[in-house]
């Protein structure tokens, strides 16, 4: 006999849905229980055995068929010899066995009296009007039933079971039950007071419904919302005139022109006033409210006459400060030396210098810097980078000095970021360990930090010394210092035992990593400094540094690329992005530093004795002289290639 392998919520169940499927009656399948309900299932696993009735039809002869009378009232069904069974079809009628109502398959033999009693329908036609979304539509759920009525075939079968459904098939009649009209439409919407929005199609929807169904019959009109004011900017965007590939910008040659006076720097698109509805009882709906601005003017523009522009009152750098606010900066240019005659420069836009910087002096840009001649022992910076054509001897320069604090928070940040989140991951599984059902998350956390992660509390501290050092900076807010101090307060000694120490490093996790996402979009695409020599110098970027003949002891911290296309002889290089160089260190000289980040890679035409590199923590001391040196990380590991070569 055939069997199955099943799961149900109880025996009964299983029992009822496979008799359902197999189309046998419950009292013909066994049922072995392989297993009860327990901790881990709440079902029963039991196996059905049940006879092969297709197997028996087909060895048994054939049965006499079972015959059906219409006797004006109702069928009189007689059974065929061998019948066993009678599947009933509620929807089609009522079953009666021997004067009893039947809703579900019996079990019949010979002699009994089985009566069917189908089911007829007069026909109808009606509604319920529903008003919905506080008027503005109105909803007629319609029932519309077709006249006719159920008939039984005269030959039912000759097998077992009687299935009553393949038997049956409905005939239509003509209509005498209770039919609405569109008249009866109209006056129902009258007496709920619908006035508006009434739908030309909706009763031949109403028609076309079969059974139940929902027709819309009429709909408000919807308010046509204000046009808010617009601003069209012209400023927001930096916009390359110069056809240059490097898309530089070069005022002493004249190959960008700056906005000149008269130029428009943003226009208001007036607001337009929206279109007031009315919903399906008449009500009027109001527009929304139109919302307008006024532009704020700083230094060097006006309004145009009719109030909808910003116009340049002199030629120079458009600058907008916020949204709404816009000024004219003008570009500085000097065309003389920078000496004791004519002083220091400390400008809050773009500086350009056509000649020397001389000792002692100071150069502050709040933008781009670019000087033509060379820099002798100043201090020079610039927000938005700077370019040296010629040499710089000492002194010392800054490029973009808040993205250089910016990256160096970004990387504390980022640090504890990844190190905390490790942690709360490895808890969480923690926790969730069967071992640990006794142990509180507290103290899951503590574990953790002792066995896998025991510089976490130290670097929480050290990064918040930091942010707390540059709190006056614009991108430290109050929310980060004190994110950092409940990071401290819960990483720190007893703090992970605390109850509520996991959400709330949790909540810090998450604000770190907005902080971090925030970070990076304002750090500038891009922010460089370029020079042709530079010897004794100290050198801070943000973005890259490019050096063309040579760099000589100085002390050099980008944050980007670094590329040297001559000899790097002395001092020390920090890089956060890949490093290149021609020539690195020499004989004769002290020896020469570089660091590069655990993502970098450095890169040596040829490499001297006496250089030390660190590629993150990992330290490399190269003591004989190299060709085409390459260092960098990969899975895990520092990786050096190079090729041996005699000293030059």
């Amino acid at each position: 006999m055939p069997e199955e392998v099943v799961r149900g919520r109880s025996l009964e169940a299983i029992r009822e849905e496979w008799a359902g499927k197999l189309k046998l009656s419950p009292e013909d399948m066994t049922l072995e229980v392989i297993e009860k309900p327990g901790f881990f299932s709440r079902q029963w696993k039991v196996r059905l055995i049940w006879k092969d009735e297709t197997l028996q039809n087909l060895q048994e002869p054939l049965l006499t068929p079972t015959l059906a009378s219409w006797d004006g009232a109702k069928y009189v069904i007689s059974l065929g010899e061998g019948v066993k069974q009678f599947r009933t079809f509620t929807q089609a009628g009522e079953v009666r066995l021997n004067g009893k109502c039947q809703d579900k398959v019996f079990r019949v033999s010979l002699g009994d009296q089985v009566e069917f009693q189908p089911l007829t329908k007069g026909g109808k036609l009606s509604w319920e009007l529903q008003v919905r979304f506080n008027g503005l539509s109105v909803v007629a759920k319609v029932r519309h039933e077709l006249p006719g009525h159920y008939v039984l075939s005269n030959v039912l079968s000759a097998l077992e079971e009687i299935d009553l459904e393949k038997y049956v098939t409905w005939e239509n009649l003509p209509a005498q039950g209770e039919i609405w009209d569109e008249a009866r439409l109209n006056g129902d919407l009258a007496q709920i007071n619908v006035v508006h929005g009434r739908r030309s199609e909706s009763w031949q929807e109403i028609i076309a419904v079969r059974g139940t169904g929902e027709v819309v019959v009429a709909v408000a009109t919807l308010p046509v919302p204000s046009e808010h004011a617009q601003l069209e900017d012209f400023v927001g965007q930096p916009q390359v005139l110069s056809d240059a590939g490097d898309k530089t910008v070069d005022f002493f040659a004249s190959k960008v022109k700056l906005v000149e006076e008269g130029a428009v720097l943003a226009r208001k698109i007036p607001a337009k006033p929206g279109v007031p509805g009315k919903d399906i009882f008449g009500k009027v709906l109001p527009t929304t409210a139109v919302k307008d601005f006024q532009f704020r003017l700083k230094k060097n523009v006006y309004l145009s006459d009719n109030g909808l522009e910003v116009i340049a009152a002199c030629g120079g750098q458009p600058l907008r400060v916020d949204e709404k606010t816009y000024m004219v900066e003008h570009v500085y240019v000097r065309h003389t030396d920078v000496d004791i005659a004519t002083g220091s420069i400390k400008f809050p836009g773009d500086v350009f210098v056509n000649g020397n910087v001389q000792d002692g002096l100071h150069v502050f840009a709040g933008g781009k810097l670019e000087i033509r001649g060379s820099v002798s022992h100043a201090e020079l910076r610039a927000e938005k980078g700077a370019k040296i054509h010629n040499n710089m001897l000492g002194g010392k320069i800054v490029i973009g000095e808040k993205f250089v604090v910016r990256s160096e928070l970004l990387r504390g940040v980022s640090e504890l970021r990844d190190q905390l989140n490790v942690c709360l991951r490895h808890t969480e599984e923690l926790i969730k360990a069967p071992g640990a059902i006794n142990m509180q998350p507290g103290q899951c956390l503590k574990i953790i930090m002792e066995k896998r992660l025991p510089e976490l509390p130290k670097l929480c501290t050290r990064v918040e010394k930091l942010v707390i050092k540059h709190k006056d900076e614009e991108m430290v807010t109050e929310g980060l210092v004190v994110t950092l101090q409940t990071a401290k307060h819960f990483l720190v000694g007893l703090g992970p035992l605390e109850t509520q120490s996991l959400p709330y490093l949790q909540r810090v996790d998450e604000i770190l990593s907005q902080f971090i996402e925030t970070m990076i979009l304002e750090i500038p695409e891009k922010l460089s400094f370029e020079v042709s020599y530079v010897q004794g110098a100290t050198i801070e970027c943000g973005g890259s540094f490019e050096c063309q003949k040579g760099a000589y002891n100085s002390e050099i911290r980008v944050e980007g690329d670094v590329t040297i296309e001559g000899v790097c002889r002395g001092g020390k290089i920090f890089a956060g992005g890949n490093v290149k160089i021609h020539e690195l260190g020499g004989s004769g000289v002290s020896s020469t530093f570089i660091e590069i980040s655990d993502n970098s890679h450095l890169s040596v035409g040829f490499c001297h004795p006496n250089v030390i590199i660190a590629v993150g923590k990992e330290i490399i001391k190269i003591e004989e002289a190299y060709k085409q040196l390459e260092i960098y990380r990969a899975n895990g590991r520092v990786e050096v290639e190079s090729i041996r070569a005699n000293p030059l």
